[in-house]
């Protein structure tokens, strides 16, 4: 939460900025982004000690909050640092972003497999958190241009790239206490950018990630390993500063 509360600050900040004066269509932008996260129903495999691996089918995730912020950069002639780029570079950009999201899996029962047989499992509720380093590689085009505007006010665009995820979770009912892993993802968006004045943008995206974590524990000289996929989903709005 104090995260959350921390994310939500800084895109005050970049909210208030907006406000002031800036050049049209300018190379490098500042944005603070709030949002929906989904994660899709996945399997986990849980290994303790030397006994068969235990796995737990189809476990499901509530939605939750995501916040951040995003530098970019478009390679363009105007604004802040820009370069005397070939025209064709305009329809390109680069940015870092960072999100924050909790994980949180409910108490629930799925099925349980182990040696080949199968069972029902009560599933203890277990929570942790998202913290993702994104490089995204973005392509944009843009319409409706004007003297205010002349690269065009409206921008649909594609970004992909890798990422870099620190998660965490909680759950002693596993004998995991607090765990966490750092992994590489694969980081893909799309969406609309609008800009309503000429410093200013606004951005409906959609924002799909991908990473495998392994968490792990020892307790009295025997790890437990949980290891599953990560498909996250996430609806974002974000207001951008262009200078």
């Amino acid at each position: 939460m104090r995260k959350i509360s921390y994310l939500t600050s800084l895109a005050a900040l970049v909210t208030a900025l907006l406000v002031l004066p800036g050049v049209s269509y300018s190379a490098m932008w500042v944005g603070g982004q709030l949002g929906g996260n989904f994660l899709a129903n996945s399997d986990a495999k849980i290994d303790v000690g030397n006994v068969p691996t235990i796995t737990v089918r189809d476990r499901s995730a509530r939605a939750t909050v995501i916040g951040g912020l995003t530098l970019g950069y478009d390679f363009v002639k105007e604004g802040f640092g820009g370069y005397n780029y070939p025209d064709w570079m305009r329809y390109f950009s680069f940015a870092v972003d960072f999100t924050f999201n909790r994980m949180i899996f409910p108490q629930q029962t799925i099925v349980r497999e182990q040696a080949g047989r199968t069972s029902q499992f009560a599933f203890p509720k277990v929570e942790g958190t998202m913290s993702v380093l994104s490089f995204l590689f973005i392509g944009h085009y843009g319409f409706l241009p004007d003297s205010e505007v002349p690269n065009g006010r409206l921008h649909p665009y594609i970004g992909v790239g890798p990422g870099i995820v620190f998660s965490s979770i909680d759950s002693g009912d596993f004998g995991l206490a607090s765990t966490s892993s750092t992994n590489i993802a694969l980081v893909a968006e799309t969406g609309l950018r609008f800009f309503c004045l000429k410093n200013v943008s606004l951005d409906a995206a959609f924002r799909y990630r991908f990473f495998s974590p392994t968490f792990s524990h020892t307790v009295g000289g025997v790890t437990t390993d949980v290891n599953f996929d990560v498909n996250s989903f996430a609806f974002l709005f974000r207001a951008n500063y262009h200078f």
